[in-house]
């Protein structure tokens, strides 16, 4: 259920909105509303809402202001307009603004159903990449409460509400279909969009995605009630996620005649433990056998004084990641003295995360020739003794080695041209919204090395260096033209006119139209 907030300054029309038609039936909820575009943008800075439907023409900030303001703050805020038929002008500017879709007034119900059915295919969209990042740890701390809460994923990723990962994948019989169709794309597509199905059959209590690399897999996130546990004679099953993984088989087998093996990870809470969560089930399914018959394997918890835990995980890949040999190899050093202090389960699950996440790391930087997982799985659960540890541990600082010395060369000798481009970056585009994080998606880098390797090769932070280039912009503005205060504000990458002043007046100790008279007397 996605929650929408309808801004237009006549509380009949918010009101003739809300009662236009049944929301939830679309997959959303009319929850808040606001006179104007100000008040607006006051509601979105206490809670993100996925959509907006606001008015064009509102007292104190209009509706254009209010899409300006929102591409900015609030990125992933999908918006719809509203206009009367003389708007129109104003209606494209609105869509060259962002706004996803525009409704004339008096608003027609059956296109207001056309524009939220659009919406919430995007959104769903959204949404699984956003559970698929979270589950894998991708997504920066700074962005992942706001994108939960946007999504409707409070109570799973926020709540201690205890969540459990399966991932099913899909097994042809040879006998039954040797090189046919079930071996297709259009195949794999049939049992993708037949999984996304049955997931949504389920409500609110399970969440489904897949990844491209292995569309024969398609991971759910299941609500775990460890109250009601019983077993049936296949493993472990609370009550939901037994009669779901039941649905999921029995429905499989009639409608693509294949077999399924599902992989089912311990209980977890809280987003950040979703990566474990994740691994514990690929852990179970790496324990199925190769055979076509269907069946699940439930994964155990981990040791609870497990000291392989997130953190010594997290350090060595922010190692590798940062190109730094020296912290890689020791932090690899702890962690193969802790593999012989844990059990074969622990290490075996560890194995599986550090493959995980080593291999995301190596995705975004188009590493070659590396394949974490592939080299780390015959080790999965077969580590029995120091020596296998040994064996592992010199496999994988062979790989970190490699990684680390790929990364050295892209970091190393591109670093000054990849600066370089950066600031010319900056310098052409400086009135459009520039973020660190954003230029560090752009040019392949991780945000606290961009930070560091900005601010080394610059002598300034990434914020002061972008200031100076504004300011510097401005204040020739001012010098060398008539343009009105608003128009400068824009053509800088400012918001709004009052606080390019504000920030003006506090770097050149005076406002803009001080600055333009003294310097129009010297």
């Amino acid at each position: 259920m996605y929650d929408i907030l309808i801004a237009d300054d006549s509380a009949e029309i918010r009101k003739g909105l809300m009662l236009k038609l049944k929301w939830e039936d679309y997959g959303f909820r009319a929850a808040a509303e606001a006179a104007d575009g100000a008040e607006a943008l006051a509601v979105l800075q206490e809670r993100r809402y996925p959509v907006l439907i606001t008015d064009i023409r509102m007292p104190v900030m209009d509706g254009l202001e209010l899409l300006r303001e929102c591409a900015i703050r609030f990125p992933g805020t999908k918006t719809i307009v509203l206009s009367a038929y003389d708007d129109f002008p104003l209606v494209q500017t609105a869509i060259r603004k962002g706004a996803k879709d525009y409704l004339l007034k008096p608003v027609i119900k059956t296109e207001l159903i056309a524009a939220l059915v659009s919406l919430k295919r995007e959104l769903d969209a959204e949404k699984e990449r956003t559970i698929a990042q979270l589950s894998r740890g991708e997504l920066p701390e700074s962005e992942a409460a706001s994108r939960i809460r946007a999504y409707g994923l409070a109570e799973w990723a926020l709540a201690e509400q205890p969540v459990r990962f399966a991932v099913a994948e899909m097994r042809i019989p040879e006998a039954r279909a040797p090189g046919g169709a079930q071996s297709g794309d259009s195949f794999k597509e049939a049992y993708r969009l037949l999984m996304t199905e049955i997931a949504s059959q389920w409500g609110s209590h399970v969440e489904t995605f897949g990844e491209k690399e292995r569309p024969d897999r398609m991971f759910f996130v299941v609500h775990s009630d460890p109250s009601v546990t019983r077993n049936d004679g296949d493993g472990r099953q609370d009550g939901l996620l037994g009669r779901f993984l039941a649905d999921v088989r029995e429905k499989v087998v009639r409608y693509l005649r294949v077999e399924l093996a599902i992989g089912v990870g311990h209980p977890v809470s809280g987003y950040r433990n979703w990566s474990a969560g994740l691994a514990s089930s690929l852990l179970a399914l790496s324990r199925s056998k190769s055979d076509k018959v269907s069946q699940t394997i439930y994964g155990d918890d981990p040791d609870e004084d497990n000291e392989l835990s997130f953190a010594i995980l997290r350090r060595f890949c922010l190692a590798v990641e940062n190109a730094d040999e020296g912290e890689a190899l020791q932090t690899l050093k702890e962690i193969s003295e802790a593999g012989k202090r844990s059990s074969v389960q622990a290490f075996s699950f560890f194995l599986v995360q550090l493959g995980l996440r080593m291999g995301e790391i190596i995705r975004k930087y188009d590493l070659k020739n590396l394949d974490p997982l592939r080299l780390l799985w015959p080790y999965i659960n077969s580590a029995w003794d120091c020596d296998a540890i040994d064996r592992i541990v010199r496999d994988i600082r062979e790989m970190t080695l490699q990684a680390v010395a790929s990364l050295k060369g892209l970091k190393g000798k591109g670093r000054e041209d990849t600066i370089e481009a950066i600031r010319k970056y900056m310098h052409e585009n400086y009135g459009e919204e520039l973020t660190l994080s954003a230029i560090a998606e752009q040019f392949h880098y991780n945000v606290a090395y961009l930070s560091d390797s900005f601010h080394k090769s610059t002598g300034s932070t990434f914020s002061d260096y972008l200031l100076g280039i504004r300011m510097d912009r401005a204040s020739r503005l001012l010098q060398e033209s008539d343009l009105k205060i608003v128009n400068v504000s824009e053509l800088t990458g400012f918001s709004s006119p009052a606080y390019f002043s504000n920030v003006f007046k506090g770097y050149y100790g005076m406002g803009p139209n001080e600055y333009r008279k003294k310097r129009a007397h010297t």
